[in-house]
């Protein structure tokens, strides 16, 4: 059964499972010892984010020992394109362009960052001029 992508994720949410992909499975003290948030927040607190982020039915949940071992049940690309369509719609009245104009005149992007999206349009108009001859 697929599983129902929130549309809204709260920060520590979104941090837990950003760690959760990037290392896969891992006992609370690995999160927390991951996490990248100041001030860091007590063990307590994760702990009840992701018992509750289970009950939820985000993350899966099993006993190794006397830790238990959560891993994420939602995927990363597909959470993340609901996250990033819900901001678009919001923030920027459903305009992708507005959010790349945002994101460039705000120079957020580095020279590869730029680099790479410049190589991902080029592909873009490429598939779209092959597709308009089929």
């Amino acid at each position: 059964m697929r599983r129902r992508v929130e549309r809204k994720l709260g920060d520590m949410e979104l941090q837990i499972l950003n760690v959760l992909w990037g290392q896969g499975p891992s006992t609370v003290r690995e999160v927390l010892e991951a996490l990248e948030v100041v001030p860091r927040p007590a063990y307590t607190t994760v702990l009840t984010m992701m018992r509750l982020m289970h009950e939820k039915g985000y993350l899966d949940r099993r006993e190794q020992g006397r830790a238990h071992v959560y891993q994420s049940k939602l995927r990363e690309k597909p959470t993340k394109r609901t996250l990033l369509e819900a901001l678009i719609d919001t923030a920027f009245q459903g305009s992708a362009e507005a959010l790349m104009v945002r994101l460039i005149e705000d120079e957020k992007l580095s020279p590869e960052e730029i680099e790479r999206v410049k190589k991902l349009i080029a592909e873009q108009e490429r598939r779209g001029k092959r597709d308009a001859h089929r």
